[in-house]
């Protein structure tokens, strides 16, 4: 993975989020990819002080009053059908629904089919790792 890359990412996302007072940010791309290192290298942009982790087993990891990292995989890995009622209940079970507010960040890596309607800002990165292993970021 080239670190540099994924800082100059980093620094573009982290950015665009402080102009709009937070946001919410999901992450896709295969398991690998770089999903919790890109935004460990957003939440050190952030909140200086952190210290980023992978919330894999804790699913919710808070670095600051307002910034939240959710990996939801272990969620959804023995869900053979995501409906709305599933994910409604995955989202009150968590409380990441109540995270989701103006002024915080929000960053969601195995989102799937997870959408805010009541969210001003909502980015999604998309991480392709390449055959060389250089990862591309899809931002859209």
């Amino acid at each position: 993975m080239n670190r540099r890359v994924t800082q100059q990412v980093a620094k573009q996302i982290a950015h665009q989020l402080q102009q709009s007072n937070g946001g919410i940010v999901y992450l896709h791309g295969d398991m690998g990819a770089g999903k919790t290192t890109l935004v460990s290298a957003i939440v050190k942009i952030l909140c200086p002080g952190a210290i980023p982790s992978s919330p894999t087993f804790t699913i919710i990891n808070q670095y600051a009053e307002n910034i939240y990292h959710a990996d939801l995989y272990r969620l959804w890995e023995n869900v053979e059908t995501k409906n709305p009622e599933l994910v409604n209940q995955i989202m009150e079970s968590t409380g990441l629904a109540d995270l989701c507010v103006d002024g915080n960040y929000v960053f969601i890596e195995w989102p799937e089919d997870l959408k805010f309607g009541a969210a001003r800002n909502i980015m999604n990165v998309t991480i392709q790792v390449k055959e060389n292993g250089d990862r591309e970021f899809i931002i859209a």
